[in-house]
Protein backbone atom coordinates (compact mmCIF):
# COMPACT_ATOMS: atom_id res chain seq x y z
CA UNK A 1 0.00 0.00 0.00
CA UNK A 2 2.87 2.37 0.98
CA UNK A 3 4.27 1.89 -2.63
CA UNK A 4 0.79 2.31 -4.39
CA UNK A 5 0.44 5.42 -2.37
CA UNK A 6 4.32 6.79 -3.40
CA UNK A 7 3.40 6.34 -6.99
CA UNK A 8 0.20 8.11 -6.80
CA UNK A 9 1.82 11.08 -4.79
CA UNK A 10 5.06 10.61 -7.40
CA UNK A 11 2.41 10.63 -10.13
CA UNK A 12 0.84 14.21 -8.69
CA UNK A 13 3.61 15.79 -7.93
CA UNK A 14 4.60 15.19 -11.70
CA UNK A 15 1.35 16.41 -13.15
CA UNK A 16 1.44 19.34 -10.86
CA UNK A 17 5.00 20.16 -12.14
CA UNK A 18 4.30 19.62 -15.91
CA UNK A 19 0.91 21.93 -15.27
CA UNK A 20 3.10 24.48 -13.70
CA UNK A 21 5.88 24.19 -16.14
CA UNK A 22 2.98 24.34 -18.98
CA UNK A 23 1.49 27.55 -17.24
CA UNK A 24 4.99 29.14 -16.91
CA UNK A 25 5.63 28.39 -20.52
CA UNK A 26 2.90 29.83 -21.64
CA UNK A 27 3.03 32.96 -19.58
CA UNK A 28 6.34 33.64 -21.51
CA UNK A 29 5.07 33.13 -24.72
CA UNK A 30 2.18 35.39 -23.73
CA UNK A 31 4.90 37.92 -22.58
CA UNK A 32 6.67 37.74 -25.65
CA UNK A 33 3.89 38.54 -27.85
CA UNK A 34 3.05 41.41 -25.51
CA UNK A 35 6.38 42.63 -26.74
CA UNK A 36 6.91 41.62 -29.72
CA UNK A 37 3.46 43.69 -29.97
CA UNK A 38 4.21 46.18 -29.03
CA UNK A 39 7.73 46.64 -30.53
CA UNK A 40 5.79 46.24 -33.94
CA UNK A 41 3.31 48.63 -32.82
CA UNK A 42 5.42 51.22 -32.13
CA UNK A 43 7.53 50.33 -34.77
CA UNK A 44 4.62 50.64 -37.13
CA UNK A 45 4.00 53.71 -35.11
CA UNK A 46 7.04 55.47 -35.21
CA UNK A 47 7.95 54.75 -39.27
CA UNK A 48 4.09 56.13 -39.87
CA UNK A 49 5.16 59.01 -38.07
CA UNK A 50 8.10 60.13 -39.78
CA UNK A 51 6.92 63.64 -40.87
CA UNK A 52 7.60 67.32 -40.63
CA UNK A 53 6.04 70.17 -40.78
CA UNK A 54 6.61 73.96 -41.78
CA UNK A 55 4.43 77.31 -40.51
CA UNK A 56 4.03 80.35 -39.74
CA UNK A 57 3.47 82.28 -36.15
CA UNK A 58 1.72 85.45 -35.52
CA UNK A 59 1.22 87.24 -31.96
CA UNK A 60 2.18 89.40 -29.13
CA UNK A 61 5.48 89.52 -27.17
CA UNK A 62 5.84 91.69 -24.08
CA UNK A 63 8.47 92.19 -21.21
CA UNK A 64 8.86 91.13 -17.97
CA UNK A 65 12.12 92.51 -15.62
CA UNK A 66 13.12 95.12 -13.29
CA UNK A 67 10.26 97.33 -14.51
CA UNK A 68 7.42 94.85 -15.15
CA UNK A 69 7.02 92.48 -12.26
CA UNK A 70 3.47 91.30 -12.51
CA UNK A 71 1.81 92.75 -15.53
CA UNK A 72 1.03 89.82 -18.67
CA UNK A 73 0.67 91.61 -22.06
CA UNK A 74 2.03 95.09 -20.68
CA UNK A 75 3.21 96.86 -23.65
CA UNK A 76 2.71 94.03 -26.39
CA UNK A 77 4.36 94.36 -29.82
CA UNK A 78 3.69 92.31 -32.87
CA UNK A 79 5.54 89.25 -33.04
CA UNK A 80 6.11 87.37 -36.56
CA UNK A 81 8.26 84.21 -37.06
CA UNK A 82 8.37 80.62 -38.39
CA UNK A 83 8.85 77.23 -37.10
CA UNK A 84 10.22 73.77 -38.85
CA UNK A 85 9.02 70.36 -36.73
CA UNK A 86 10.70 67.08 -37.25
CA UNK A 87 8.21 64.72 -35.94
CA UNK A 88 10.51 61.73 -33.98
CA UNK A 89 7.28 60.09 -33.05
CA UNK A 90 3.68 60.77 -31.92
CA UNK A 91 4.94 62.19 -28.54
CA UNK A 92 8.33 63.92 -29.15
CA UNK A 93 8.47 66.58 -31.66
CA UNK A 94 12.08 68.60 -33.01
CA UNK A 95 11.49 72.49 -33.12
CA UNK A 96 13.57 74.92 -34.76
CA UNK A 97 12.11 78.67 -34.74
CA UNK A 98 12.75 82.37 -35.67
CA UNK A 99 10.86 85.41 -35.12
CA UNK A 100 11.03 89.50 -34.67
CA UNK A 101 9.49 91.89 -32.26
CA UNK A 102 9.95 94.64 -29.79
CA UNK A 103 10.19 94.78 -26.78
CA UNK A 104 9.47 97.67 -24.14
CA UNK A 105 8.59 99.18 -21.26
CA UNK A 106 8.17 102.92 -18.94
CA UNK A 107 8.28 103.62 -15.44
CA UNK A 108 5.91 106.08 -15.84
CA UNK A 109 3.37 103.51 -17.26
CA UNK A 110 3.33 102.07 -12.97
CA UNK A 111 1.69 103.75 -10.24
CA UNK A 112 4.78 103.20 -7.52
CA UNK A 113 6.36 106.09 -6.21
CA UNK A 114 9.93 104.07 -6.65
CA UNK A 115 9.27 103.55 -9.83
CA UNK A 116 7.78 107.32 -10.85
CA UNK A 117 10.67 108.82 -9.34
CA UNK A 118 12.98 106.60 -10.73
CA UNK A 119 11.46 107.06 -14.39
CA UNK A 120 13.52 104.79 -16.22
CA UNK A 121 12.21 103.56 -19.80
CA UNK A 122 13.66 101.32 -22.66
CA UNK A 123 12.56 100.15 -25.92
CA UNK A 124 14.86 97.60 -28.40
CA UNK A 125 13.91 95.43 -31.59
CA UNK A 126 14.23 91.52 -30.76
CA UNK A 127 15.36 89.14 -33.35
CA UNK A 128 15.34 85.03 -31.54
CA UNK A 129 16.49 82.18 -32.98
CA UNK A 130 15.47 78.88 -31.03
CA UNK A 131 16.61 75.14 -30.85
CA UNK A 132 13.07 73.32 -28.57
CA UNK A 133 11.82 69.90 -28.21
CA UNK A 134 7.91 69.63 -27.48
CA UNK A 135 6.30 67.05 -25.59
CA UNK A 136 2.78 65.89 -26.65
CA UNK A 137 0.57 64.68 -24.02
CA UNK A 138 -1.39 62.92 -26.57
CA UNK A 139 0.20 60.67 -29.32
CA UNK A 140 -0.46 63.26 -32.42
CA UNK A 141 0.35 62.50 -35.78
CA UNK A 142 0.07 64.37 -39.05
CA UNK A 143 -2.93 63.74 -41.17
CA UNK A 144 -5.33 62.15 -38.17
CA UNK A 145 -8.50 64.37 -37.67
CA UNK A 146 -10.54 62.04 -35.36
CA UNK A 147 -13.08 63.51 -33.26
CA UNK A 148 -10.83 64.59 -30.60
CA UNK A 149 -10.26 67.59 -28.85
CA UNK A 150 -7.14 70.07 -29.20
CA UNK A 151 -3.59 68.30 -28.34
CA UNK A 152 -1.53 70.00 -25.42
CA UNK A 153 2.23 69.62 -25.52
CA UNK A 154 4.94 71.71 -23.47
CA UNK A 155 8.04 72.99 -25.58
CA UNK A 156 12.04 73.66 -23.87
CA UNK A 157 15.06 73.98 -25.23
CA UNK A 158 17.54 76.85 -25.96
CA UNK A 159 17.18 80.30 -27.01
CA UNK A 160 19.91 82.67 -28.87
CA UNK A 161 18.38 86.74 -29.27
CA UNK A 162 19.75 89.79 -30.48
CA UNK A 163 18.14 92.74 -28.43
CA UNK A 164 20.50 95.93 -30.75
CA UNK A 165 18.95 98.69 -28.09
CA UNK A 166 20.26 96.66 -25.23
CA UNK A 167 22.85 96.95 -23.56
CA UNK A 168 24.02 93.16 -23.71
CA UNK A 169 22.81 92.88 -27.37
CA UNK A 170 23.36 88.99 -27.72
CA UNK A 171 22.63 86.89 -24.97
CA UNK A 172 20.81 83.39 -24.58
CA UNK A 173 18.24 82.39 -22.80
CA UNK A 174 15.90 78.62 -21.38
CA UNK A 175 12.41 78.71 -23.26
CA UNK A 176 9.65 77.24 -21.33
CA UNK A 177 5.86 76.84 -23.14
CA UNK A 178 2.72 75.31 -23.19
CA UNK A 179 0.45 75.32 -26.17
CA UNK A 180 -2.22 73.57 -27.94
CA UNK A 181 -2.77 71.89 -31.76
CA UNK A 182 -4.86 70.36 -34.15
CA UNK A 183 -5.42 68.96 -37.49
CA UNK A 184 -7.77 71.01 -39.38
CA UNK A 185 -7.23 68.82 -42.94
CA UNK A 186 -4.90 65.83 -43.83
CA UNK A 187 -2.51 68.72 -44.27
CA UNK A 188 -2.86 71.72 -42.20
CA UNK A 189 -2.27 72.18 -38.49
CA UNK A 190 -3.64 74.81 -36.45
CA UNK A 191 -2.71 75.62 -33.28
CA UNK A 192 -1.85 78.60 -29.63
CA UNK A 193 0.79 78.46 -27.45
CA UNK A 194 2.33 80.88 -24.20
CA UNK A 195 5.72 80.99 -24.21
CA UNK A 196 8.41 82.35 -21.38
CA UNK A 197 12.05 83.28 -21.68
CA UNK A 198 14.48 83.43 -19.16
CA UNK A 199 17.44 85.72 -20.41
CA UNK A 200 20.69 84.64 -18.89
CA UNK A 201 21.15 88.84 -18.84
CA UNK A 202 19.71 91.23 -16.08
CA UNK A 203 20.52 94.10 -18.96
CA UNK A 204 17.63 93.61 -21.65
CA UNK A 205 16.13 96.83 -20.02
CA UNK A 206 19.23 98.91 -19.12
CA UNK A 207 18.71 98.39 -15.81
CA UNK A 208 19.83 96.18 -12.82
CA UNK A 209 20.77 95.81 -9.51
CA UNK A 210 23.37 98.19 -8.39
CA UNK A 211 24.05 101.06 -6.55
CA UNK A 212 23.14 104.19 -8.23
CA UNK A 213 26.02 105.72 -7.91
CA UNK A 214 27.65 103.46 -10.43
CA UNK A 215 25.09 105.09 -13.24
CA UNK A 216 25.80 108.22 -14.75
CA UNK A 217 24.63 111.19 -14.10
CA UNK A 218 22.12 110.90 -17.26
CA UNK A 219 19.71 109.43 -15.60
CA UNK A 220 16.78 111.26 -14.52
CA UNK A 221 17.04 110.73 -10.56
CA UNK A 222 19.56 113.28 -9.65
CA UNK A 223 22.58 111.68 -7.85
CA UNK A 224 22.98 112.74 -4.42
CA UNK A 225 24.36 111.94 -0.69
CA UNK A 226 20.83 110.47 0.16
CA UNK A 227 20.34 108.48 -2.48
CA UNK A 228 23.94 107.25 -3.71
CA UNK A 229 23.63 104.10 -2.25
CA UNK A 230 19.62 103.48 -2.85
CA UNK A 231 19.59 100.29 -5.38
CA UNK A 232 17.95 101.07 -8.94
CA UNK A 233 16.95 97.49 -9.51
CA UNK A 234 16.99 93.59 -8.29
CA UNK A 235 20.49 92.25 -8.67
CA UNK A 236 19.65 88.69 -8.27
CA UNK A 237 17.09 88.51 -10.75
CA UNK A 238 17.69 88.26 -14.71
CA UNK A 239 14.93 89.46 -17.34
CA UNK A 240 12.39 87.93 -18.82
CA UNK A 241 10.08 88.29 -22.12
CA UNK A 242 7.34 86.18 -23.08
CA UNK A 243 4.81 85.62 -26.17
CA UNK A 244 1.46 84.89 -26.97
CA UNK A 245 0.40 83.29 -30.67
CA UNK A 246 -0.98 81.35 -33.09
CA UNK A 247 0.28 79.44 -35.70
CA UNK A 248 -0.82 77.79 -38.89
CA UNK A 249 1.63 74.99 -40.49
CA UNK A 250 1.59 72.52 -43.20
CA UNK A 251 2.31 69.05 -42.75
CA UNK A 252 4.75 66.66 -44.91
CA UNK A 253 4.69 63.29 -44.14
CA UNK A 254 7.40 60.47 -45.67
CA UNK A 255 5.75 58.08 -48.01
CA UNK A 256 2.52 60.17 -48.07
CA UNK A 257 -0.49 60.61 -45.62
CA UNK A 258 -1.38 57.11 -46.72
CA UNK A 259 -5.22 55.78 -47.74
CA UNK A 260 -7.78 58.00 -47.10
CA UNK A 261 -10.30 55.97 -44.84
CA UNK A 262 -7.57 56.63 -42.03
CA UNK A 263 -7.43 60.12 -41.30
CA UNK A 264 -10.87 60.60 -42.73
CA UNK A 265 -13.09 62.40 -39.59
CA UNK A 266 -15.48 59.67 -37.83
Amino acid sequence: MKGVFRNMCAKYYKSIKTYSCLMQSKLIVFIIFIIISFNINNSITAQNQRAFDLGVMLGASYYMGDMNLYKHLYSPHLNIGGIIKYHYNPRYILRIGAFHSRLSAYDKDFQNAFQQQRNHGFATSLIELSTQVEFNFFPFIIGQQQKQKFIPYLQTGLVLYFANESEDFLSFALPIGIGIKKNITPRLIVGAEWAFRRSFSDMLDNITGKDISSYSTSYSTPIDDDNQHKQRAFIYTNDWYAYLAVTLSYGFKFGGLGCPAYYNVY
